[in-house]
């Protein structure tokens, strides 16, 4: 009776340290996710916002910075960004910072090819489809991603080839070694 009694009383004390332990677990989740919230509403605000203002240590504060760069307009610090948070994440949310960060490079070849900087709107225009391919190999039904990947199909299709006259800009930018060829240049210095 007395070895009920004990086996009991240390089963309760089992199931209450176990109930405390998952109840701690669920404050702390609540209180990530508290601070989380707290970032998307003062990223929300529309004005800029340096990296030092912002808790950076959450993946999801980090993919939200680097939308809030994105919609800056900062290409390079967005991408930068997206670098960084694609570290950070699950693997499974990888394929969404591949879309945004095709997306980022659609918007940036069509804003070249309207200055008329038609190599290096290409060259855009085919890392993009390779981050939508990339989002496409990790879940195949992601609708918006097929469809943005035939949208740069279509801007690098459609773009001249050459026999227009170039900006100053994309001119002066031509001692760039950027090659739309995929794989890695042989015999460069």
């Amino acid at each position: 009776m007395t070895l009920r009694r004990v086996y009991l009383r240390s089963l309760l004390v089992f199931g209450l340290i176990i109930l405390l332990v998952l109840l701690g677990l669920s404050v702390l989740e609540r209180q990530r996710l508290s601070g989380i919230n707290q970032t998307l509403q003062q990223l929300e605000t529309g004005r800029f916002i340096k990296a030092d203002d912002v808790d950076l240590s959450q993946s999801e504060n980090q993919f939200a910075y680097a939308w809030h760069l994105h919609q800056q307009g900062l290409f390079e610090a967005a991408v930068d960004a997206y670098g960084r948070a694609e570290r950070a994440v699950a693997p499974d949310f990888v394929k969404v910072i591949h879309y945004n960060m095709g997306n980022l490079y659609l918007e940036q070849a069509i804003k070249v090819a309207e200055q008329m900087g038609i190599d290096r709107a290409t060259a855009l225009a085919d890392v993009a489809k390779d981050l939508f391919r990339s989002a496409l190999k990790q879940d195949p039904d992601f609708w918006a991603a097929k469809y943005n990947l035939e949208a740069a199909q279509r801007l690098s299709r459609d773009l001249p080839l050459g026999d227009l006259q170039e900006s100053k800009a994309a001119e002066e930018s031509s001692e760039e070694l950027w090659s739309a060829m995929p794989g890695f240049p042989l015999g460069l210095p």
